[in-house]
């Protein structure tokens, strides 16, 4: 669901001179998480390291993963 449909479905209202809009916390965390992944999908340096990394073909044994991880 788009940001301006949540935003839509909800009640104006005003306190004091300022117009404010009450979102449920689930819907406010929807919006946020739909700007990070936007933002993170036009992230040009986000983008760069992606493809570095699918271009490496390192290979990690277990205990090499264990050792990176601390478990």
């Amino acid at each position: 669901m788009s940001i301006s449909k949540i935003l839509d479905r909800q009640l104006v209202q005003k306190i004091g001179k300022k117009p404010v809009v009450v979102l449920p916390l689930e819907k406010w965390r929807e919006i946020e998480d739909y700007l990070e992944d936007l933002e993170m999908a036009q992230s040009q340096i986000f983008k760069k390291k992606i493809a570095k990394a699918r271009k490496e073909k390192k290979l990690y044994s277990s205990s090499e993963l264990r050792k990176m991880l601390g478990i």
